[in-house]
């Protein structure tokens, strides 16, 4: 059964989808690419080191954990095309080159920041 989502209802669901993918997504990642830190590599250190010392047999998890990883961030492409279309993917790309750019220029990485943000209003309307 669909119930009828005010038009206040839609407006803050699409605010927090380009949230999480523009800015989430895009922006957090290309700031991770640009300082050079994978947090998931300094996950699977840390769980490692702590882990392995417990029991041999929990290395199963290093195995099983990269597989879910890949798989999330299948599902998150597949959710943004679906709810974006190519232009939702351009969207992220943008909001991912304004975190890649942070650093070199700052100004011009805000600037795309938000242009990418009111373009996701935009493309994420549904």
């Amino acid at each position: 059964m669909q119930r009828n989502m005010s038009a206040s209802d839609r407006s803050k669901r699409r605010k927090n989808i380009v949230k999480e993918f523009v800015i989430g997504f895009g922006f957090l990642s290309g700031i991770w690419l640009a300082i050079g830190i994978n947090p998931k590599n300094i996950i699977f250190d840390f769980m490692r080191t702590n882990l392995e010392n417990l029991h041999p047999s929990l290395k199963i998890i290093f195995i099983i954990l990269p597989l879910v990883f890949l798989i999330g961030t299948i599902i998150t492409l597949l959710s943004i095309y679906h709810k974006g279309g190519i232009a939702g993917a351009g969207v992220v790309v943008l909001g991912f080159v304004a975190g890649l750019s942070i650093l070199h220029s700052p100004i011009t990485a805000v600037i795309i920041l938000i242009v990418a943000y009111i373009l996701g209003l935009v493309v994420f309307r549904n």
